[in-house]
């Protein structure tokens, strides 16, 4: 939609501002005691949310295109559009209105992603939500993979799409990250995201750049060196890792004091299930159905926590078979 912003009203020239920093996100703007949306984004979520679509006074002509939700509300909302593949930013008002001097300030607080949910009503406690990050650097598959409402946070290193392939089969993840470079290595991830249900997304190039990653890992685990947290023969998993946690600091707006350790591993410590293996074997879920109820998992599951539940789950899937020396 083309829209001539210098006859925007001040506060729509403000809503763009914001808009600006977040593409590809939809913008939850609060105004008073509703999160409105405006413009594309309106005519979006009305869709995908079955609210009714008005209007409202913007300096234009035509009054711009509006949908709102309630602020006490806007979780549901918000969880039912992440669960369609959306990405959610969401603008508070940082001032009290009635003293604010001009416009209310606002600024974003959050980001909310189909991997970075954190919201317990809308996941499923008994399995985990995965972020997945990739760095595709000197024809190496760098992975990192973080449950950002558990802490957990894993790392490997790949040299095959087969294995990238089993991996993503394996964590099932939510969202995937993935660098520029990415595109070189000639996988294609439309099919597996459409059979898998992950939404996948390219940062800023600067995500996966060596220094920052290195950076940023650093200073998160606190230590002066990659050697402090098992890093140092990982150097494309290192990078996906350190995108990772941007990613994390960016949508999140938090340092994410609650990962405290990242798990590095090689495949070869396990025993390798292809993908279309661990299908007919119908480990976590049936061939036909894609249910639960009737897999080896459903068979096996005794566990009494959630918590419990989710370990099992990463023992029976992700770690079948552990090849350790005594």
């Amino acid at each position: 939609m083309e829209i001539n912003r210098a006859k925007l009203s001040p506060m729509m020239q403000k809503y763009f501002e914001t808009k600006d920093q977040y593409p590809g996100c939809i913008l939850f703007y609060r105004l008073g005691d509703f999160y409105e949306m405006f413009f594309d984004d309106a005519i979006t979520a009305s869709k995908a949310l079955e609210i009714t679509l008005t209007g409202k006074e913007c300096g234009l002509e035509e009054r711009a295109p509006m949908c709102g939700v309630p602020f006490h509300a806007a979780d549901n909302y918000i969880d039912r559009l992440v669960k369609k593949g959306y990405r959610v930013a969401i603008a508070e008002q940082m001032e009290d209105p009635k003293l604010a001097k001009g416009l209310v300030k606002r600024e974003v607080i959050r980001v909310v992603t189909p991997g970075t949910i954190c919201d317990n009503k809308a996941l499923d406690e008994t399995k985990n939500n995965y972020l997945m990050s990739i760095a595709y650097v000197g024809g190496i598959y760098g992975v990192s993979t973080c449950d950002v409402s558990t802490g957990e946070f894993y790392l490997t290193e790949l040299k095959t799409k087969e294995q990238l392939e089993d991996e993503l089969f394996k964590f099932t993840p939510a969202e995937v990250i993935c660098n520029d470079l990415f595109e070189l290595s000639g996988e294609n991830l439309d099919e597996l995201k459409d059979r898998l249900h992950f939404t996948v997304s390219t940062p800023d190039s600067w995500y996966y750049k060596e220094d920052n990653a290195k950076k940023i890992l650093m200073e998160h685990f606190h230590t002066t060196s990659l050697l402090g947290i098992g890093l140092e023969d990982y150097d494309s998993g290192m990078i996906s890792a350190g995108a990772l946690m941007q990613y994390l600091y960016d949508t999140q707006k938090s340092t994410m004091p609650h990962i405290t350790n990242i798990q590095p591993y090689t495949t070869g410590c396990y025993m390798i299930v292809d993908t279309s293996t661990r299908r007919n074997l119908e480990l976590t879920e049936t061939l036909r159905e894609k249910e639960k109820r009737g897999s080896l998992l459903w068979v096996l599951d005794k566990t009494k926590t959630a918590m419990g539940a989710r370990l099992f789950e990463v023992l029976l899937s992700s770690h079948l078979l552990i090849v350790r020396e005594f």
